[in-house]
């Protein structure tokens, strides 16, 4: 893909054409719902909005400008949420248009909705892209791994391959990584479960578009049979993921053509695939009874060997260099893969271990694939009915605590996007569309209508009301980001990228050819738009999940007025596998790990594979 510098895009932004001291959504906002644009150097002055016709059709004083630390400025929230007739407007201070064309409809916000979805399509591996689906992007299988190996290091017999078809490219590189893979799974299964509605019915043009099967189910379940795939039948543990030994390099897909092989077997891909599953099990009975009974089971079988497995953490081999995930914690995923399998279940050696960590003050972090107890939260809040015996209060206070420090980031804040400086590491973007997934769920718990709009000014500063004038989806926007780090959109020969996919954003820290770009008075500008740049430009699926999620349940709510009902029922599964007991868990020890006494406490020392001794204490958090 030939390089489109960044440089050009700001200078672009900076003439008459593109003129824009007023930075706004560039795709455009629903005729419902709160308007905003953030305008620098027009505080006290008269904004004009003005339709096709250049007819003014409203006027707001611009009010006081407020400081927005990321951006090191001042700018004023102007408030144009009385327009709701569908058109194109121009806002103009004075006789100058300040910018871009403000587009209104009712299906502004599906069309990135549908992008952000269908580019997990374009993520597929081990299928063939046709031109009928991809368009331009067409292109041949890559990836079959219908003869995948096992890494050396777990034992299996030498040269025994298995087959682990399907399943989404994690990022810019072609591994499949489950525990990444878990949570945006896990992320576009709740999109669907809190708007089924919604989803029924939208077209994403894939494949399966004809069948009887929402669109969206049919693209995740791409995902989920490579999940179960990667279950080691033996023993019901899963493997962490299935790469080649090294990155490739930019290349498409067929032409990666390297050996592929199963890498590590942890407790966190294994809780992953629990909580994952579990769900699932439950969204795909109507449409596929044998295949949720089969979820369900393989869920069942993988809850025990993670609880009976509680320090085998991932260690990356010495002979590999792709992506880790490692995580020396994994009490977490404990948590929300048990609440998952419990509300499925109600079983009682399930709620015993889900007890055992309750969601206290030490849990209240934003959710990602390190970090997931907050989406346990997220089930248990919105499911009061089936989590009777546990203490839903505590899950509420979680999510509520946090959407409400969000809301504190709002006052003063001239950008009104509830981004603070911290927030502008590796991923910022995906850090303020999972903001966006708490305050949305606060906002189904509470309906206050303050919830909603911070969440949608996330949305609004994700496409271009930020101080880069960018839009940070892919093909969308009029200044949109052109050069992502993500080997398909950089060997096609295509100069556009694939359309629909989120960029990383602005990384304070970033250690690649964006650091020089690196602004520390200003951090939201700490971005690059170019392909060398992974620390800022890279695309994800765990990025695209939650805009995807953002989005897609912003338009829902909306255009329908409705919000997950939390009263919803939730039918009981039998799964094989699980006991009707309280098992004891207490002697059930990883091999390689011993109780000593050390540093005052007593401690459990493991012994790695390749000799180095890693120290715990009794909860399962890693000690210095």
């Amino acid at each position: 893909m030939r390089f489109h510098n960044f440089l050009l895009l700001i200078s672009l932004a900076s003439t008459p054409l593109f003129a824009a001291t007023a930075y706004h959504n560039q795709v455009g906002f629903p005729t419902k719902g709160v308007k905003q644009l953030a305008v620098v150097g027009a505080e006290g002055k008269d904004i004009v909005f003005k339709d096709s016709t250049k007819q003014t059709v409203l006027t707001v004083k611009a009010p006081a400008a407020a400081y927005w630390k990321p951006a090191n400025e001042n700018a004023s929230l102007v408030d144009f949420s009385e327009i709701q007739k569908p058109g194109t407007y121009i806002a103009y201070l004075g006789d100058s248009a300040i910018s871009h064309p403000i587009i209104i409809s009712d299906k502004v916000l599906e069309d990135v909705t549908v992008a952000s979805l269908r580019w997990f399509y374009y993520q597929r591996a081990s299928m063939e892209l046709t031109e009928e689906f991809a368009g331009i992007y067409a292109r041949p299988m890559g990836h079959p791994d219908t003869a995948a190996r096992y890494h050396s290091l777990l034992g299996k017999e030498l040269m025994a391959t298995f087959a682990s078809p399907k399943g989404w490219y994690d990022a810019g590189d072609y591994g499949k990584y489950i525990v990444n893979s878990g949570i945006s799974t896990y992320t576009l299964l709740q999109l669907y479960q809190h708007n089924k509605e919604y989803f029924k019915t939208l077209s994403l043009n894939i494949p399966e578009s004809k069948n009887d099967v929402p669109d969206i189910l049919d693209e995740i379940r791409w995902n989920l049979e490579w999940m179960l795939t990667m279950q080691d039948p033996e023993d019901g543990g899963v493997f962490h993921k299935l790469t080649t030994k090294q990155f490739s390099g930019t290349v498409m897909p067929d032409r990666d053509t390297k050996p592929r092989f199963a890498i590590g077997k942890s407790n966190t891909a294994t809780w992953n695939f629990v909580a994952v599953l579990a769900l699932a099990s439950e969204i795909y009975k109507p449409y596929d009874s044998e295949f949720s009974k089969k979820m369900a089971d393989a869920a069942g079988k993988a809850f025990w060997w993670a609880k009976e497995h509680p320090y085998d953490f991932f260690e990356q081999p010495s002979d590999v260099g792709t992506g880790t995930y490692e995580d020396g914690n994994a009490v977490d995923e404990q948590i929300w893969a048990s609440a998952e399998l419990y509300r499925i279940t109600r079983n009682d050696s399930v709620l015993d271990v889900m007890r055992q960590f309750p969601l206290g003050k030490s849990r209240w972090k934003l959710q990602g694939w390190q970090t997931t107890s907050a989406l346990a939260a997220f089930t248990i809040a919105t499911n009061p009915d089936v989590f009777e015996q546990v203490d839903v209060d505590s899950a509420k206070a979680l999510i509520l605590h946090l959407a409400d420090d969000y809301i504190k980031s709002l006052k003063n804040n001239g950008y009104g996007v509830a981004m603070t400086e911290g927030d502008f590491y590796w991923g910022s973007n995906s850090v303020g569309a999972n903001k966006g997934i708490v305050l949305l769920h606060a906002y189904i718990l509470t309906k206050k209508e303050e919830y909603l709009n911070a969440a949608t000014g996330i949305l609004d500063y994700l496409l271009g009301r930020n101080p880069l004038n960018l839009s940070y989806l892919t093909g969308y926007g009029v200044n949109q980001v052109f050069n992502p780090h993500h080997r398909p959109s950089q060997a096609d020969g295509i100069d556009a990228p694939i359309p629909g996919m989120l960029v990383g954003g602005p990384n304070k820290s970033a250690n690649d050819c964006a650091k020089k770009y690196i602004d520390n008075e200003a951090v939201a500008r700490s971005y690059y738009d170019n392909a060398c740049s992974y620390a800022t430009n890279e695309v994800a699926i765990n990025w695209n999940a939650p805009f995807a999620y953002l989005a897609g349940s912003i338009h829902a709510i909306i255009s329908s007025g409705k919000t997950y009902d939390l009263h919803s029922s939730v039918e009981k599964f039998e799964i094989n596998g699980i006991p009707s007991g309280k098992p004891n868990f207490s002697k059930n020890l990883d091999s390689g790990v011993r109780m000593i006494f050390r540093e005052g406490s007593v401690q459990l020392e493991k012994t790695t594979k390749t000799g180095m001794k890693i120290y715990y204490n009794l909860k399962g958090k890693k000690l210095n």
